[in-house]
């Protein structure tokens, strides 16, 4: 019993270095950012920070230690932080004010919390404390321990570093999370396949922390918003299965959301200053979470690039340029794993475009649609986001409502050639299908979920963000 409680502090310090890093680097990015958006976005980036210092240290023939994986992070982020604070009290000294008053504006009292409130925050305890137990009680799926995220955790715990020899399971796959279990196993100073998976109940909050956060800015209440997000977590078994298994589609989910959210938000002019560049950290997190990352965040561009070209808002030149911040960050996330996969001679996955089967891709298209119905695997979360956008039908192609239809409507394209591609066998594919499409759309859910507040939005003023209010800083 107290050998479990001290793994489970030293688990709990783990875990405070990632958000603490992360939150260093929020605040240094977008200190107009609310504490809770922080916290939520400072899990990501720190996650983000940590595993690709530790793919670094691969690269450099470093071994893997605590002290060497965790203190030089935590010491730049801290110095950019510290930098930054100490300039700001110079120029608020200058200007004749107190550095806390400028540095902590004050905020209006919160309004008091209803019963609404009370139940939808009831709800999410319940959800994460049954996750939270199903994580904890069970080890890693037998599937994921031998081939994939849990193996390769394993193994670059035990060698130190990133050491893809003597197995060939996906070994292009990029490793934000294998890393980060790995990063957790050191602080652990052992094995333990039942605490790590901590980590993806904590991940999940985040996740819907931000959702919150972002459907706040969009304009909807705090019961409003509550309600929404524990709409999303309650809707289907998808999600919350992601809470308790060692798979890398929680964490591009995570990032998905907050490189399409935040962008959203920047397009509609809700977004605080800075936002951009805390977006395109997002982006380097989707091209570092999994292979299908690059392809979802180039869908990300292509739905704002023709959105701000449709719209034609005041300056849409600077602001076309202002993606050049997300451009940035998938390069950071994709480029680093290229560069170290093929110093080290490892296959980039190109096998998985052999050709274009029409075959596949009818039996994709209503496999797709009754995915998107399938009320175990999403419940009604899809046809309320479908109900949503023909509410607010008016609209759409005169506000930023366009770029949620654009990347929601193009990546249902996206996944029905990339089936089209997909190197199966006509034995295989159904159930390849069946195998891969729920956790597909699951990266896209949490944007549906915030179609779904513009819609409760629309409903209740009768009126979406106006074209052209787009934000004009980065």
């Amino acid at each position: 019993m107290i050998e479990t409680a001290l793994l489970l502090g030293r688990l709990v310090l783990g875990l405070a270095g990632v958000i603490i890093v992360g939150c260093l680097l929020v605040t240094w990015l977008a200190p107009a950012f609310t504490r809770l958006e922080k916290a939520a976005a400072g899990f990501g980036l720190g996650a983000l920070v940590i595993t690709l210092w530790m793919l670094t240290l691969s690269g450099l023939g470093e071994c893997f230690t605590l002290p060497l994986v965790m203190l030089p992070p935590l010491a730049l982020v801290a110095g950019l932080w510290g930098g930054k604070k100490l300039s700001v009290a110079r120029l608020s000294k200058r200007a004749g004010f107190k550095a806390q008053t400028f540095l902590r504006p004050q905020t209006p009292s919160p309004t008091p919390y209803g019963v609404w409130d009370w139940v939808f925050i009831s709800l999410l305890a319940i959800f994460f404390l049954l996750a939270t137990a199903r994580a904890v009680m069970y080890p890693v799926w037998a599937w994921d321990a031998i081939a994939i995220w849990g193996f390769k955790a394993k193994v670059f715990y035990l060698q130190g570093a990133i050491n893809l020899c003597g197995f060939e399971a996906h070994n292009y796959y990029p490793n934000l999370v294998p890393l980060l279990v790995s990063y957790l196993y050191l602080w652990l100073g052992q094995v333990n396949d039942h605490l790590v998976k901590l980590v993806f109940p904590l991940w999940g909050a985040a996740l819907l922390a931000m959702l919150f956060g972002m459907l706040k800015r969009l304009g909807l209440t705090r019961t409003q918003a509550l309600g929404v997000t524990t709409f999303f977590a309650l809707n289907g078994i998808t999600f919350i299965s992601h809470l308790f298994i060692v798979y890398a589609d929680l964490g591009m989910t995570y990032f998905a959301l907050g490189a399409a959210g935040f962008i959203y938000l920047w397009l509609t002019g809700a977004a605080p200053p800075r936002t951009l560049p805390v977006a395109a950290l997002c982006f380097a997190g989707l091209a570092w979470s999994k292979f299908e990352g690059p392809p979802l965040a180039v869908t990300i561009l292509l739905a704002a690039v023709l959105t701000l070209l449709w719209l034609r808002p005041p300056e849409s030149g600077r602001r076309l340029a202002s993606l050049a911040w997300p451009v940035g960050g998938l390069l950071l996330g994709y480029l680093p794993w290229r560069l170290f996969a093929l110093s080290h001679g490892i296959e980039t996955g190109s096998d998985h475009i052999l050709g274009f089967y029409w075959n596949q891709l009818f039996k994709a298209l209503p496999a797709l649609g009754r995915g998107l119905i399938n009320l175990t695997q999403f419940g009604i979360l899809w046809p309320t986001a479908l109900l949503a956008l023909t509410a607010a039908r008016r609209k759409i192609f005169t506000s930023p409502l366009l770029f949620l239809a654009l990347f929601l409507g193009g990546n249902f394209l996206a996944l029905l050639l990339a089936y089209a591609v997909a190197p199966t066998s006509p034995f295989e594919f159904h159930l390849y299908l069946r195998a891969t499409l729920d956790r597909l759309l699951l990266h896209l859910a949490p944007l549906a979920a915030l179609v779904i507040g513009e819609g409760l939005k629309f409903l209740e003023t009768g009126e979406a963000m106006p074209a052209g209010k787009v934000l004009s800083s980065s």
